[in-house]
């Protein structure tokens, strides 16, 4: 190598060096399935964590973050991508199908690793778009950043922990006999929706335990930042990756599903990129779409337009606008073999909940979720009569809409709903969420069959090619908010509307409305032989719920009939309702069922437990994994 060859080198490599030097670490530290519920730095009922509250001391604590889904896979693409999950076609754990990423987006550490950073993930995906290539430097059980090849460079580095994921609380009967907590279970505070059991306040007092678990491990990354001359150099952000994950949390899109706790701590090298002071509460609303691209502003990139969030950190972001900051926007639908369709919107203190399909209830079976032995006991209770008001919601049909004020219901059992002082609240949140789910457009008004068959490999294109249609679905789902006398003319037309998504809407609304829909039961009745499988499930709900059909004959056709799984598993889902929740029981025989599907997918749960199992293994060549 001559002279002018060494000296160029020298430059270049002092230069890359330089460039590297520039731009501040980045470490995420997840928590699996808690919200901000179980730590006393966020709520006063929780237990102290003194490893995070040290991390506050050095920067800021964010009282009001929210992920906007309430569970795992639809959460982390929501981090992954910075995208609305229902825009992008990611919002049902688990996917039947990836969706492909946004045209010209990608997520967001592979715009880090073109910047230079070390990106690495230990280990977690569950992401339910396809990822693309030079995301991860490395992604396993062993991904540091210790690993990096030269020690300069910058990193992002993302650990999840599972010691407090929900799994955690599927311990047997006689471990809750004989295994005692270090958390008094005497000294928990039950919110109103749980019954007060020695149960549930074990339950309680071991998850708490598990958080104690938690704060230990964040502690230990910590040090080992420390310990290579690194804690000054980078940003640690302490989260949850979504709520839970006692009974009524995880899956829904209550504050204690959606209500994550959020610390940074800020490095004295680059405090200038924060507008704060250290151990600041920040009353800002952020979301997880706004995660990635306060990691990108971070470390001085700009934002891909296609990506639905906004920075809360980083150059010229004024903590003054943060705080102004006042909504949150939740999603819940499929979890895993359990249909619902769910939207909220958080502003301020108010809370907005949407239930597009209000006569299912909370506590229709999941599988999952009834491993837990509180969650047993809480259905056992009901079905005893033993339960107050406040605890036997969980098991009645909602209404189309509730209405909470978090602030003096932080449990969100008072309903406010028809009540006149709150009218005005209620129109302007009806109305903001009507405007997002047609602004985004919302995948989800169509069954997820047809997103399965049709939209997977372009859902935004699909989105927009379809969004008046969305638009007039929206409105058709929205009957179910009017006065039935006022819906009832608009839905007589819109059950024989020339249009498939229409008819299934119609018969939806009508199910909504129950028994006081009743003289539109005779207009629906054709819908059960409609060309559609889809309509014929919602028409097979409306006329069974007002005992103007046996919807049996009806969803087991469609079960014999259809070759698509997701069609099934809707379907399937019906009939558990049915059989489990409508005031006069309509018991399914699995005998009768004599599939076309070859490839059954999460419907193999819902079989299982019409034939009396409630907890059956996977078919084989299934991987088990955690929810």
């Amino acid at each position: 190598m001559n002279l002018f060859s060494s000296v160029s080198f020298l430059l270049f490599t002092l230069a890359v060096t330089a460039t590297a030097a520039d731009k501040p670490n980045i470490v995420w530290i997840l928590s699996e399935d808690n919200s901000k519920h179980y730590l006393k730095l966020f709520d006063d009922n929780g237990i102290e964590t003194p490893h995070i509250a040290k991390l506050a001391e050095h920067g800021l604590i964010f009282t009001r973050a929210f992920s906007n889904a309430p569970v795992c896979s639809v959460a982390r693409s929501t981090l992954a991508t910075g995208c609305l999950a229902p825009r992008i076609g990611t919002q049902y754990h688990r996917r039947s199908k990836l969706a492909a990423m946004p045209e010209g987006l990608k997520m967001f550490p592979s715009y880090l690793r073109d910047a230079g950073y070390y990106t690495t993930n230990n280990s977690k995906k569950d992401y339910n778009a396809v990822e693309g290539p030079g995301v991860w430097d490395e992604s396993s059980r062993k991904a540091s950043w210790r690993n990096r090849p030269d020690q300069s460079q910058p990193f992002f580095h993302m650990e999840t922990h599972t010691e407090s994921h929900e799994s955690s609380l599927h311990f047997d009967k006689e471990t809750f006999l004989h295994q005692k907590t270090n958390t008094d279970p005497n000294s928990v505070n039950l919110t109103k929706y749980h019954p007060d059991t020695p149960l549930f306040r074990y339950t309680h007092a071991r998850y708490l335990d598990e958080m104690v678990i938690i704060d230990d491990i964040v502690g230990k990354t910590v040090a080992k930042l420390e310990e290579d001359g690194l804690l000054e150099d980078t940003f640690i952000f302490y989260f949850g990756d979504h709520g839970g994950v006692l009974p009524r949390s995880k899956g829904y899109v209550y504050e204690s599903g959606l209500h994550v706790p959020l610390v940074v701590r800020v490095p004295e090298k680059w405090k200038h990129l924060v507008d704060g002071n250290f151990g600041d509460r920040v009353k800002g609303f952020v979301n997880f779409i706004d995660f990635g691209p306060t990691v990108l502003r971070l470390a001085g990139l700009a934002v891909p337009k296609q990506m639905d969030g906004r920075p809360f950190l980083g150059k010229n972001i004024g903590m003054a606008e943060v705080n102004s900051r006042d909504e949150a926007y939740g999603y819940a639908d499929r979890m895993d073999e359990k249909y619902d369709f769910c939207r909220s919107l958080r502003k301020g203190k108010w809370k907005y909940i949407r239930n597009y399909q209000p006569y299912y209830p909370d506590a229709l079976q999941n599988n999952y979720r009834y491993k837990m032995l509180a969650y047993q006991e809480w259905r056992d209770l009901f079905k005893e009569g033993k339960l107050g008001a406040d605890q036997r919601q969980f098991f009645e049909a909602r209404t189309p809409e509730a209405l909470y004020d978090v602030e003096n219901d932080p449990d969100e059992v008072n309903n406010l709903i028809g009540q006149a002082g709150n009218l005005e609240v209620l129109k302007m949140l009806r109305d903001r969420l009507t405007e997002e789910e047609k602004s985004l457009p919302d995948l989800s008004f169509f069954p997820e069959s047809r997103l399965y068959s049709e939209a997977m490999d372009n859902s935004v294109g699909f989105g927009q090619k379809n969004r008046e249609l969305i638009e007039s679905m929206v409105d058709t789902a929205n009957l179910e908010l009017l006065p039935f006398g006022e819906a009832e003319p608009r839905l007589r037309k819109a059950l024989i509307s020339k249009t498939a998504e229409i008819r299934y809407w119609a018969a939806t609304a009508c199910a909504a409305f129950g028994s006081e829909a009743a003289e539109l039961g005779e207009a629906a009745r054709p819908l059960l032989n409609d060309k559609d499988l889809m309509v014929r499930v919602r028409a097979a709900e409306f006329l069974g719920l007002i005992g103007a059909a046996d919807p049996r004959t009806a969803l087991t056709e469609v079960i014999n009939t259809t070759e698509n799984p997701i069609e099934l598993l809707i379907a399937l889902n019906s009939a558990v309702f049915f059989q489990d929740h409508n005031p006069v029981a309509y018991p399914f025989d699995p005998s009768t069922f004599h599939l076309k599907v070859k490839e059954i997918g999460e419907a193999y749960r819902r079989i299982a437990y019409l034939n009396g199992d409630d907890d059956p293994p996977k078919p084989k060549g299934k991987k088990k994994r955690k929810q």
